[in-house]
């Protein structure tokens, strides 16, 4: 049997821009780009470093998942006290302090 290609297509990457949640504006304080990948029927939109991703049948409602999922990633690490995480909740913290401006 022959091995067959996978379907997973690699689209691009786009550059990261202002987006909300709910009350919450995030601006990116660095250039970072979404990685986009389509794979049968589904939208895959992501921050790999962040290990975030939304997925969806609808580019635009993989993106918001996304975007939720980094208000959530907010919620627990940021507004979370400092002294109530492990090492990896710091580091996350650090690291989503360092990619982002809420207000």
């Amino acid at each position: 049997m022959a091995s067959q290609a996978s379907a997973i297509e690699f689209l691009e990457r786009y550059p990261l821009l202002e987006f909300q949640v709910g009350v919450r504006k995030f601006l990116p304080l660095v250039v970072t780009s979404l990685q986009v990948d389509y794979d049968q029927g589904l939208w895959s939109v992501s921050l790999p470093f962040l290990d975030a991703v939304g997925i969806s049948s609808d580019f635009q409602e993989a993106r918001q998942r996304l975007f939720e999922y980094i208000d959530l990633l907010w919620n627990e690490y940021v507004l979370c006290p400092e002294e109530d995480l492990g090492e990896t909740g710091r580091m996350q913290r650090n690291l989503l302090l360092e990619l982002f401006s809420v207000s």
